[in-house]
């Protein structure tokens, strides 16, 4: 029989792996067109105009590599409070929108203007990603 602890380890590296590879993933597309993440940052009409292009470059870097962070299990504490910092503004980001009546495509994975655009999708996925994130910052003691 596996002790708890055993399994808390399993369900902790599950969710570490999970969570590194969404944001791996995520950045895939906007490190190869930042021009296009740059549109859908604007898209989202929060963020100043001179902000919008070095965002657009450094964010998806900062995703890459807390997301490969998170895969290698190196600087877990770390890596998880940034992945944890940067759902909490896209949360907010979505919730701003949503109260001002703007519908924009999320720009996560796609970054289509067409892409669907059903803004509280977007927020309970990116609730259930937060969770997934801060169960693995406090480890292994769930």
């Amino acid at each position: 029989m596996k002790s708890p602890n055993l399994k808390s380890f399993h369900i902790h590296t599950f969710l570490r792996i999970g969570v590194g590879l969404i944001f791996v993933w995520a950045s895939y597309g906007k490190i190869l067109d930042p021009a296009g993440f740059g549109r859908v940052i604007q898209n989202y009409r929060i963020m100043p105009e001179i902000f919008i292009n070095p965002m657009a470059i450094i964010l998806p870097w900062i995703e890459v590599f807390a997301g490969l962070l998170l895969i290698s299990g190196f600087l877990v504490k770390g890596a998880s409070m940034l992945i944890n910092l940067m759902m909490l503004i896209f949360i907010a980001a979505f919730i701003f929108n949503i109260y001002r009546g703007i519908d924009v495509s999320c720009g996560c994975f796609t970054l289509s203007a067409e892409a669907a655009r059903n803004m509280y999708y977007y927020l309970a996925r990116d609730l259930l990603i937060l969770f997934a994130g801060i169960l693995v910052f406090v480890g292994e003691s769930f």
